[in-house]
């Protein structure tokens, strides 16, 4: 359900790279850095704000590993994600990134966007979920 896309090598030489995308959304983004071994999420989105829905991220440098399962699933799949890629998180999916280096990443939406729209459910608290299944 966590759709992964490599971004597109527009053009490199010996001053460095150039990728492209396409971005619909405007408004105000945040740019994030997180130390390696640290770890944000642990929360789903509804829907209720447009930019949540779906949730986009772009890791710009790094590499993370995104924890992730359906409200109501059984199980936390893994993803890996190595800079740079568009990461795009449906609503009602429970995710936690997990920076394994340093790393940066820009989400389209803004900070009233995660406050309006997150439930935040505690990776503790969502596997004694599934054992009372």
């Amino acid at each position: 359900m966590i759709k992964v896309t490599t971004l597109s090598l527009a053009g490199e030489d010996d001053r460095g790279s150039n990728y492209l995308w396409d971005c619909a959304r405007t408004g105000e983004f945040m740019l994030c850095y997180r130390y390696a071994g640290s770890s944000s999420g642990q929360h789903y989105h509804t829907g209720i704000s447009d930019n949540k829905n779906p949730e986009i991220m772009f890791l710009l440098t790094g590499k993370a590993l995104i924890h992730w399962c359906p409200v109501g699933g059984d199980e936390i799949l893994t993803i890996e994600v190595v800079a740079p890629a568009r990461v795009e998180v449906p609503i009602n999916v429970w995710h936690q990134l997990i920076a394994e280096t340093d790393c940066c990443f820009i989400e389209l939406n803004s900070m009233a966007d995660v406050q309006k729209d997150s439930v935040r459910i505690w990776r503790t608290d969502l596997e004694k979920m599934f054992i009372e299944k």
